[in-house]
């Protein structure tokens, strides 16, 4: 069942270290990299909320008390799902995904600032019933990424690495948020850590996938100039 948001849960994978950032965030993890008064993760879970999500997972990693604590403090109602060591993407997620007790579910990453309307992709994927649905968008501001062309239908019919070439702007590029079955499990290798983009997508993108086309803009926050450029959307 997956008639709206609210019964829907979500998993925010923010266990990076976020290591090009050092210079200016030497002293917590990245998704509490401070954005005017409030923090990354602050604004992610007000985004949440406003969307109408009401179970939201947080795959935590590197510097994980500081978000507990952070969002004890806050009184967010949220679920942790904890590595005690780098799992990578795929690694995070299939941890994650004990905490799921539906059908389907969300997963964003939660290194970026992306507002995308989450119930288009709930519609995309009620009226596709694809294995895996997500947002690609040529509003990306990031480095590498995945670009990701689809058919009259919405069919993912071919997808590539970025090449330094590409303008963003002309192309879509994935959102790094989707709407999942749990049945891709069956994609997981039988590692503990591995990647979802590298590891997963290939052979589940040869499935029924659908991507919903956006020029949302997305800014990964990943390095000092895109964390300065959110800095002052937020200023």
């Amino acid at each position: 069942m997956f008639n709206s948001l609210q019964h829907t849960p979500i998993i925010v994978l923010c266990g990076g270290q976020g290591i090009r950032l050092r210079s200016m965030i030497s002293d917590r993890p990245k998704v509490l990299a401070p954005l005017g008064e409030q923090t990354l993760l602050d604004n992610i879970i007000a985004m949440l909320h406003a969307a109408g999500f009401e179970k939201i997972i947080l795959s935590v990693g590197y510097l994980k008390k500081q978000i507990k604590s952070h969002c004890w403090a806050r009184g967010y109602q949220v679920v942790f799902s904890e590595e005690d060591e780098p799992l990578g993407t795929g690694g995070a997620l299939k941890s994650a995904m004990k905490h799921i007790d539906t059908d389907v579910f969300f997963v964003m990453n939660g290194d970026m600032i992306f507002k995308p309307d989450f119930s288009r992709l709930l519609s995309l994927q009620r009226e596709r019933n694809g294995v895996m649905s997500l947002f690609v968008t040529r509003g990306y501001q990031g480095d590498g990424g995945t670009v990701i062309k689809t058919d009259s239908a919405n069919r993912i019919v071919h997808w590539r690495e970025r090449k330094p070439e590409d303008k963003p702007e002309k192309l879509y590029l994935s959102a790094g948020t989707y709407f999942m079955k749990k049945g891709i499990a069956r994609f997981f290798p039988n590692s503990k850590s591995f990647s979802l983009e590298k590891e997963v997508f290939p052979a589940l993108f040869s499935e029924p996938c659908y991507g919903y086309r956006t020029d949302e803009l997305l800014i990964d926050i990943g390095v000092p100039e895109r964390y300065a450029l959110a800095q002052k959307l937020f200023s």
